[in-house]
């Protein structure tokens, strides 16, 4: 790899103080700076490629070290970005309850619904008198002296119907229960993007944290060579306990950047596993290409024209219409209701019966009008006022923070690029002073301490370089979705 080779270049040169001097590597090109405008299509992002004609020195010694195993690959791995939508619909907690509150509320939605319309009840009655006396009952053909009363078990079956004719307040709530519905599914839709986002980062977070780690590890190959040759140095007099020292020094910071290295790429992954839905770590495909997150992402999001109709602004402003709603709720139920009712029964003994059938049918109206509840009413009104006031403090929230997360995300497209700009260029001065203190240590003008210096200087500049070029791809993947609506 292009970044093993620069990493490896301190001990490449020191091994020819046994040999001869090789060819110096002619500085790799500086590529151009990448496009300022947020909203250009950009080239994709790659490592920088080591010059064609950069010495490889064959005779550099071999070193072994368990610290420079790397990381054992996860159970699981991903392998593209459909792979992702798939694993995120089917096992993401949060978008998961996110579609339960929509169920939730059409559910409650039918509910009201059904206290605005007709309702039809059975029901029936079996009665047995346990204690009985003597007297007279009225039969067919006059009164009888016997066992009263006669006989001393009845039942009954019956059907009532209620057809709500005037019900202004359910009415209302049906329509407002609508309103609910339209929030609950617009805060899905937020949720979803924020969902997508997650995935997008933490992806990126485990691409860098690879590399990170990689770098690490050639950076410590690295430092354990020069630590082999300076030992060898040593023994033959030509370096001294101080460049030792220096050398195991070198090597001590090494092994401390791969430690950490290694542990940020197991919760990098552990974080992606989180966000697909997953307790176990996830892992990514090495030749995944990142710059093609933002065109899936793009074919699954679309940008909004305007920063009122991203879903949580949206969302929000239907919260407020439902709890204006609410309050106007309680003022229906100062007007009356009227029903219509009507009532089917059978009953065993008819002339128990109002008409001297088995068989009676009436119809009626009803007309129920509530004067006085104790102050119910107002307390609830008052209540759902205070609902309201919140509900457009949430609203104007939201949009300030839609408004400054639109705005920084389109600026960290623009930092992310001038920072990585100016890596690039950090790196490239980094090869350039490690190439001319190799040189000069060779040529005796050099010291031990200027040659770890310098190689300390180029590890640094490659892992600033790697996590620069990743930023750029998370800042743009966030600046498309700070104002997008997506569908997962």
């Amino acid at each position: 790899m292009a970044l093993r080779h620069h990493a490896c270049s301190v001990s490449l040169l020191i091994a020819g103080l046994a040999s001869s001097l090789p060819a110096t590597a002619q500085p790799a090109k500086p590529a151009p700076p990448p496009d300022t405008a947020a909203d250009k299509p950009q080239a994709p992002l790659a490592p920088a490629a080591p010059a064609a004609n950069e010495p490889v020195d064959k005779n550099l010694p071999e070193v072994r070290d368990a610290m420079l195993a790397p990381v054992p690959p996860p159970p699981h791995v991903l392998r593209s970005w459909q792979q992702a939508l798939e694993l995120v619909r089917a096992q993401a907690s949060t978008l998961n309850i996110s579609r339960a509150q929509v169920e939730q509320a059409q559910g409650q939605a039918r509910q009201a619904l059904g206290r605005a319309l007709p309702t039809l009840t059975g029901n029936a009655s079996v009665t047995h008198h346990l204690l009985t006396g003597k007297g007279f009952y009225f039969g067919t053909s006059g009164p009888i002296q016997g066992d009263i009363p006669n006989p001393s078990t009845r039942w009954g079956a019956g059907l009532e119907l209620r057809v709500p004719v005037l019900a202004p307040q359910s009415w209302y709530d049906t329509a407002t229960a609508r309103h609910s519905t339209r929030a609950a599914r617009l805060s899905e839709q937020d949720t979803e993007r924020l969902v997508l986002g997650s995935v997008a980062d933490a992806i990126v977070t485990v691409v860098t944290s690879e590399r990170l780690a990689e770098v690490s590890r050639v950076s410590l190959r690295s430092s354990l060579s020069t630590l082999d040759l300076t030992k060898r140095r040593s023994a033959l007099g030509a370096a001294t306990a101080v460049d030792v020292l220096r050398a195991e020094q070198e090597v001590a910071l090494a092994r401390s950047q791969v430690v950490s290295a290694n542990e940020s790429l197991r919760r990098a992954r552990e974080s992606l596993g989180l966000s697909l839905g997953s307790s176990d770590p996830y892992g990514v495909r090495p030749d995944i290409q990142l710059d093609s997150l933002a065109r899936d992402a793009r074919s699954t999001c679309r940008i909004e024209p305007d920063l009122d109709q991203r879903a949580d602004i949206r969302a929000s402003r239907a919260n407020v219409d439902v709890a204006r709603r609410n309050v106007d709720s309680v003022d229906w139920q100062y007007l009356p209701t009227v029903d219509f009712v009507s009532d089917l029964n059978y009953v065993d003994v008819s002339r128990y019966s109002p008409n001297g059938n088995h068989v009676t049918w009436t119809i009626g109206g009803v007309l129920t009008w509530q004067l006085y509840d104790g102050g119910v009413r107002y307390g609830q009104r008052e209540q759902n006022e205070a609902s309201l006031s919140i509900a457009k403090e949430n609203l104007a929230e939201a949009r300030r923070q839609a408004k400054v997360e639109v705005a920084q995300a389109r600026r960290a497209v623009r930092v992310a690029q001038a920072n990585l700009a100016v890596s690039m260029r950090s790196r490239q001065l980094a090869k350039k002073n490690a190439r001319l203190s190799r040189l000069a240590f060779i040529n005796g003008t050099g010291t031990s301490f200027d040659l770890v210096d310098a190689a300390k200087r180029l590890r640094e500049a490659d892992l600033d370089l790697a996590v620069k070029q990743f930023e750029v791809v998370r800042a743009r993947i966030a600046a498309l979705l700070a104002l997008a609506s997506c569908n997962v």
